[in-house]
């Protein structure tokens, strides 16, 4: 009887997919980190020609953009599973977003493999190259829509009553 009353004991499925958004950024995070690592090595080179330099830089701004990015979404993400009332609508709008660039990527992705599959190509694709081409864009998309309808019910599971009330005030 008791636990009716506490909202905030009990087993609550959307801790679970913040932890997955968390560790999913974590990821990321850690991979544009290496990947930017791995430009600014490059860009010490000083036998650099001034286009490669200009656009190891713009590379090197996107990297750290997105990691700046994905470490504050871990940093939600944790506020969020600890149930800090500040996190909760600052959850919503970054998970918004995220769901909004997902959704962007996934229909560029499908805008170029249309223009890519029915443009003729200077050198013969293989049948087995097509199908691994597609393979990989139809996985990218499905992996997309999946993340997408995860993210839209953690925003909405978020701004639920029964959930608001487990957060602390601020």
């Amino acid at each position: 009887m008791d636990r009716m009353r506490d909202p905030g004991r009990g087993f609550a499925f959307w801790r679970i997919g913040l932890w997955l958004v968390l560790m999913l950024s974590a990821f990321g995070a850690l991979q544009y980190g290496v990947h930017a690592r791995r430009v600014w090595l490059v860009l010490a080179q000083p036998a650099l020609a001034d286009e490669a330099r200009a656009v190891l830089h713009g590379m090197l701004a996107w990297d750290l953009g997105y990691f700046v990015a994905a470490a504050a979404l871990v940093v939600f993400c944790a506020a969020g599973i600890l149930r800090q009332g500040w996190s909760r609508p600052v959850l919503r709008v970054a998970l918004g977003l995220l769901a909004l660039g997902l959704f962007a990527s996934g229909a560029t992705l499908l805008r170029r493999w249309h223009a890519w599959n029915s443009a003729p190509h200077d050198v013969p694709a293989t049948p087995a190259l097509l199908v691994e081409q597609a393979r990989t864009v139809h996985l990218s998309l499905g992996f997309d829509a999946v993340a997408i309808v995860l993210l839209a019910w953690l925003i909405w599971r978020l701004g639920r009553p029964q959930v608001r009330a487990q957060f602390r005030r601020r």
